[in-house]
């Protein structure tokens, strides 16, 4: 698999290469390599060439299908009388984060669509972040949701729990700046997380249960019954992840948001003020206000909380929300 944004391979098979330079996996047909990946993605559809009496080469594309984008190329040599096949199934996917929504693409090699397997296209970033267990990539994954200008590329190996059973993904992140015309910046520069997904199989079954970290044992100890905590974009106000249980009643998940603000929009105002008192404040403060949440029978419910700034990798920011639900 090839990543077009940064031309280096991601997996061989299903094996991952960490983004190393094409060059140093590729040392035959170069040229004419990525001549077929340029065709493939100027079509949008599958290439394959003969480059000799038995044998052929094929490009692959895999694209996003929300704005019809290529990001990465599967190419395989095979004999020319067989029929290629992708390696391992993969998909594009398009976070954006103005917006608050995941979208995946449908699965390049997966004989069952998404909807077979009871898996949403598009989601709530929070609901999207549920089924992965990022294992010790949890903090450097918010600080890349966090990051508010500049462009990365972040790679993680992580477990994805599907319908289908619990498979390991590796991503490809891209962290990028665009306009926009479908978010609701309506063509501002808005942050956007691109990439690609390569399931490269079966995640193995825990000999034992993970051992919790210190900080999150002394965080459950501190909460109070009633008490949950979130974790969410100072600029947008969007949630973007649980820190322990959710809170009941609130609607965050695909399922259940149908398309309302999960803030009743007549309280932002308040509480972008108190996001704003808290960058003049500085580390250490917290403050208290009311907010209205939407909930999962269709209406907004005033909840109690308080929120603090959350220090993340490389100095990047996120608001801790403490949520009081009786």
């Amino acid at each position: 698999m090839v990543d077009l944004r940064a031309m280096s391979v991601v997996v061989v098979g299903d094996k991952v290469r960490s983004g190393v330079p094409l060059q140093s996996v590729v040392t035959r047909n170069q040229d004419r390599m990525l001549e077929v990946v340029r065709a493939s993605v100027r079509a949008k559809d599958p290439v394959s060439v003969s480059i000799s009496r038995s044998r052929r080469l094929t490009a692959v594309p895999v694209i996003d299908s929300v704005l019809s984008r290529v990001h990465g190329v599967w190419v395989s040599t095979h004999p020319e009388e067989e029929l290629v096949a992708v390696p391992s199934p993969s998909w594009c996917f398009v976070w954006d984060l103005a917006e608050g929504f995941a979208y995946r693409s449908e699965a390049v090699g997966m004989s069952s669509s998404w909807a077979d397997l009871g898996v949403p296209v598009r989601r709530p970033i929070a609901d999207a972040l549920r089924v992965f267990d990022m294992g010790d990539h949890n903090t450097a994954a918010l600080a890349g949701l966090a990051r508010k200008s500049g462009r990365s590329i972040d790679r993680y190996t992580v477990v994805e729990h599907r319908p289908d059973g619990d498979r390991q993904v590796h991503f490809v992140v891209h962290s990028v700046t665009e306009k926009s015309g479908s978010s609701t910046e309506n063509g501002a520069q808005v942050r956007f997380l691109r990439g690609l997904s390569v399931d490269i199989g079966h995640a193995p079954p825990q000999s034992r249960p993970r051992r919790s970290a210190l900080g999150d044992r002394i965080a459950q100890a501190l909460t109070p019954p009633r008490q949950y905590r979130a974790i969410s974009d100072p600029d947008t106000l969007n949630l973007l992840y649980w820190h322990g249980p959710a809170a009941p009643r609130i609607a965050w998940m695909s399922d259940n948001t149908t398309d309302n603000p999960i803030i009743d929009p007549a309280d932002l105002p308040a509480a972008q003020r108190a996001v704003d008192e808290l960058r003049t404040s500085g580390p250490g403060h917290s403050v208290a206000l009311t907010v209205r949440f939407l909930t999962i029978d269709g209406g907004y419910e005033p909840v109690e909380l308080s929120a603090s700034l959350l220090d993340l990798e490389s100095g990047q920011c996120a608001l801790l929300v403490v949520l009081t639900v009786e």
